[in-house]
C-alpha cells in the first residue's frame, strides 16, 4: 500500500484540516499572513538572490501552489510557473495604505502562491522581507526556505562550501513526498502523554474555549496624537511603511533577563506570556476603562520530531490556549510561576492535540465548519510565538564576523518575525534572540489598531519585562 501511494502523483494534494481552517479564518481586511524581516548592513545581488530562491523553492513545492476547489474540498495544485520571485517596491509595494498604518498585501491563493520575498535597498544596507500565508507553512517551515536560500546565495558569492560541514544539513534535504505525512501524527500519539486528560477535562476545556471568551484589546485614543518615537523604544528602527514594529533590549538587559529566568527555573517563553497577561490588564485599565474580565494567549506548539528534518516547508503545528482573569494579572511572581506550570502541563498532557482533533471532526461538515469559524472572532486576545536564538541556529552555516553573520558577500545584522494577527486579535508578537539581544516584534490588526498604538503597547510590554527583572534583582539582593 505504501509503495502504491508513493507511486501516485503528489498533486493535487488535499488540504489538511488546519490548512482549511486558515483559509476559512481569513478576512479580506485581515490577511492571515506572517512576516520575517532580515536586516543586512550590505546590499545583496538581486539576480543571484532570485536564482537561490528559485532553486530552494524546488525543494518546497507548497510555495509554488495555488488552490483549486472540487465540490466542498480544497486541493493544492502545483504549478512550476508560480515559483516565488524576489520583488522590489517597483514590482509590487511591500505594503499599502498610509505610512502610519501600512497594510500587508493580501494573497489570492486561487490565483497565486502564498509566499513573497521583497528586497528593499537602503542607504546603509538592505532589508529582505518574507510574507507567508499561514495556510502554506509555519515559522519553522519558512525558516527552512530562508536558510536554504541564503546558503545558496553564500555559495554563489564567495563561500562555495557554505553549510556543507553541517551534520544536520546532510540529514535535512527536503523530500516533497513527505508532504503526504504532514498531518500524520500516528507516531506522536502512539506514546501515552505524561498526564492523561479525562473526559471532564475536555468538557471543561471546550466550555472555556467556546463560552468564556477573551477580551479584544481596546484602541488607544491618544496613539495618533502622541506617537512614541521608535528611537525611544530601543527599536531596531522600523522604517515608514514597514509591516512590523520592533523593540530590542540591550545586551546587558538581555543577559540579565536570561540569568534571572535561569535562576527562577523558567523559560523566556514563560516570562513572555506572563508579562503579556500583565500588559493586557494594564492596557485595558488605561484604554478600556477596566471593562475587560478575561484574557487569552494563543501559543503555537511545533509538532516536528527528528524524523521530520526532511519535511518540506508546511504546517506541522497546533495551538495551545492559556487564559487568565483580570484579577490574576497583577502579582508578577504568582503570574510567572503559574504560567510556567501551565506550559509544562500543556506539554505533559498534549492538550494542544485536541485543537487538531476538533478540526479533524469539523472538516467532515464543511458548511457547519465555515459557519463556526466565521462566528468565532474572539479566539485569543493575542498570539505569541517564541522563535528562540535565531543567530545561534545559523552558526553551523554562516560564520560570525563582528557580531554579524557573513553570508557570502553580505552581512546579516538582525532577524525579526511576527505571527499573523486576525479579526478579534489586535496584536500578535514574536520573541527571539539575536546575537545576545532579546527582540520583540509585533504585527497588528490594521482595522482596529495602527502603528502608533502598537508602539505604545510594545513600550508597556517591554517595561513590564524590566519591572519583573528589577523585582528579581531586589529579591536576590
Amino acid at each position: 500500500m505504501l509503495a502504491q501511494d508513493a507511486a501516485k502523483p503528489l498533486f493535487p494534494l488535499p488540504l489538511t484540516p488546519l490548512e482549511t481552517f486558515f483559509i476559512l479564518d481569513e478576512k479580506p481586511t485581515c490577511p492571515i499572513v506572517s512576516f520575517i524581516e532580515l536586516q543586512f548592513s550590505t546590499p545583496l545581488q538581486l539576480p543571484i538572490l532570485q536564482t537561490a530562491l528559485e532553486e530552494t523553492a524546488q525543494d518546497h513545492p507548497l510555495l509554488a501552489c495555488k488552490l483549486v476547489r472540487e465540490g466542498e474540498q480544497l486541493f493544492w495544485h502545483f504549478d512550476p510557473d508560480l515559483v516565488p520571485r524576489v520583488l522590489t517596491n517597483d514590482d509590487l509595494p511591500l505594503t499599502t495604505g498610509p505610512a502610519d498604518n501600512p497594510k500587508p498585501q493580501p494573497f489570492d491563493l486561487f490565483q497565486e502562491p502564498g509566499c513573497r520575498f521583497w528586497y528593499i535597498p537602503e542607504a546603509s544596507g538592505s532589508r529582505l522581507y518574507v510574507e507567508l500565508h499561514h495556510a502554506c507553512g509555519d515559522g519553522v517551515g519558512i525558516r527552512q526556505v530562508i536558510l536554504g536560500t541564503l546558503t545558496r546565495y553564500a555559495r554563489a558569492t564567495g563561500d562555495p562550501d557554505c553549510g556543507k560541514s553541517s551534520r544536520k544539513s546532510s540529514r535535512s534535504t527536503p523530500n516533497p513526498a513527505r508532504l503526504r505525512d504532514r498531518n500524520d501524527f500516528t507516531e506522536l500519539l502512539s506514546k501515552p502523554p505524561k498526564r492523561s486528560l479525562t473526559t471532564w477535562d475536555r468538557i471543561r476545556n471546550a466550555y472555556y474555549f467556546h463560552f468564556q471568551l477573551p477580551a479584544v484589546l481596546s484602541k488607544s485614543p491618544t496613539a495618533a496624537k502622541k506617537r512614541v518615537p521608535v528611537s525611544e523604544l530601543g527599536s531596531s528602527g522600523a522604517s515608514s511603511g514597514a509591516p512590523l514594529r520592533h523593540i530590542q533590549f540591550s545586551q546587558e538587559e538581555s543577559i540579565a533577563v536570561e540569568k534571572a529566568c535561569s535562576d527562577a527555573s523558567i523559560r523566556i517563553n514563560d516570562l513572555a506570556i506572563a508579562m503579556l497577561f500583565r500588559t493586557f490588564e494594564q492596557w485595558e485599565q488605561t484604554h478600556g476603562k477596566g471593562r475587560a474580565s478575561r484574557y487569552r494567549v494563543m501559543m503555537p506548539v511545533d509538532l516536528r520530531s527528528r524524523k521530520d528534518l526532511d519535511l518540506p516547508a508546511t504546517n506541522r503545528l497546533s495551538f495551545a490556549f492559556l487564559g487568565r482573569r483580570k484579577d490574576q494579572c497583577n502579582d508578577m511572581d504568582t503570574l510567572v510561576t503559574s504560567v510556567a506550570d501551565e506550559v509544562n502541563a500543556i506539554k505533559d498532557s498534549r492538550v494542544h492535540m485536541d485543537f487538531l482533533a476538533g478540526l479533524e471532526t469539523a472538516v467532515q461538515y464543511p458548511r457547519c465548519m465555515r459557519w463556526v469559524v466565521d462566528h468565532s472572532r474572539r479566539m485569543a486576545t493575542s498570539v505569541l510565538t517564541y522563535a528562540g536564538d535565531i543567530s545561534r541556529g545559523m552558526k553551523n552555516f554562516f560564520p560570525e564576523v563582528n557580531g554579524q553573520r557573513k553570508i557570502g558577500d553580505a552581512f546579516l545584522d538582525n532577524v525579526f518575525v511576527a505571527p499573523p494577527g486576525r479579526d478579534g486579535t489586535n496584536v500578535s508578537l514574536g520573541v527571539c534572540t539575536n546575537w545576545g539581544q532579546i527582540c520583540i516584534s509585533a504585527s497588528w490588526n490594521r482595522e482596529a489598531w495602527d502603528a502608533a498604538t502598537t508602539d505604545q503597547f510594545l513600550e508597556m510590554y517591554a517595561n513590564n519585562w524590566r519591572s519583573w527583572l528589577q523585582q528579581r534583582n531586589e529579591i536576590s539582593t
